[in-house]
């Protein structure tokens, strides 16, 4: 699959920036605040926290960087679903909350995360065609 013809070109350069900077953002705003993270991870059961949630920092800043650049595109989605996969369910289990409002943002944030990974989907099944703009 070739995308070179616009604006399809230009469509999927402008996504690829929105998709790949908030992913690569949102890995260095937590990476910045990595003690309160991984403590938050901990009380949330998370095994081995203290080295799961800064791994999962490389995955979204690589996976993000990878999907803005167009470089390695295929290895940088499954980094990116590989991340919200493993922490969408950990990390916002609305299932387990009791308070209502409580519950309710963290199912908000669980729907989120499950978008995000469908977009990771999509940059994967986009991931073997030669994209236009990247390096």
């Amino acid at each position: 699959m070739v995308i070179e013809t616009s604006p399809a070109a230009e469509l999927l350069l402008i996504g690829r920036v929105l998709l790949g900077g908030v992913f690569a953002y949102l890995g260095i705003s937590n990476m910045l605040d990595a003690g309160s993270n991984i403590e938050y991870a901990r009380s949330a059961g998370v095994p081995l926290a203290g080295i799961a949630v800064p791994a999962s920092f490389v995955l979204l800043i690589l996976g993000g960087l990878g999907i803005l650049l167009g470089v390695y595109p295929v290895v940088a989605s499954v980094g990116v679903v590989a991340f919200f996969a493993g922490v969408t369910p950990a990390m916002h289990a609305f299932w387990h909350i009791e308070d209502p409002e409580e519950r309710s943002q963290e199912k908000t944030q669980f729907m989120v995360n499950l978008a995000l990974l469908g977009s990771a989907f999509i940059v994967l099944a986009l991931g073997t065609a030669t994209w236009p703009y990247s390096l």
